[in-house]
């Protein structure tokens, strides 16, 4: 059991390691989303989802282990909790896995916290680029028709940028 539990700790360990790593790519995102860098945004994704893969690939790891001391404890591994296994094992293994199951919460909630930061921001940024096309749209007088000339046959003003009392 205690390899087992040696090993589970190592496997939070390594989701720390990678959600820290997904953090710094969160910060990253950010940054390239406010200076519009199309391309360093692109390769911030591809790390995105090679550290996601990577994170996956742990947590198989750990469910395994999950999987194994519920099986020592007699415990349904579904119901098996970090909390609820810290609870049935001896110190210091108890004292750690509470820490590290602690800083793993914390990481991820900071991460949602960088997710929803990014995601108002390319909201934003849509929004700006959609109010944009309207302005550019309602300039243009959509029932022009061109004479013989060149010149367009519409008398009347098309649209303005500015307020007709300036």
């Amino acid at each position: 059991m205690q390899s087992c539990l040696k090993q589970l700790n190592q496997c939070i360990q390594r989701q720390q390691h990678l959600y820290r790593a997904l953090k710094d790519l969160f910060v990253a995102e950010r940054s390239a989303i406010l200076i519009s860098d199309v391309e360093r945004l692109n390769r911030i994704v591809v790390d995105k989802e090679r550290v996601l893969k990577d994170i996956g690939a742990v947590e198989v790891q750990r469910r395994r282990n999950m999987q194994q001391l519920a099986t020592y404890l007699e415990e349904d591994a579904a119901a098996l909790t970090l909390s609820r296994l810290c609870a049935r094992i001896e110190e210091p293994m108890a004292t750690m896995l509470k820490r590290a199951g602690r800083d793993l919460q914390n990481l991820v909630e900071a991460i949602q916290t960088e997710s929803e930061r990014n995601r108002s921001l390319c909201l934003q940024a849509l929004q700006f680029i959609s109010g944009s096309i309207q302005l550019i749209t309602n300039l243009i007088d959509p029932q022009c028709v061109y004479q013989s000339t060149g010149k367009m046959g519409n008398d009347r003003p098309i649209g303005r940028m500015l307020s007709g009392a300036v």
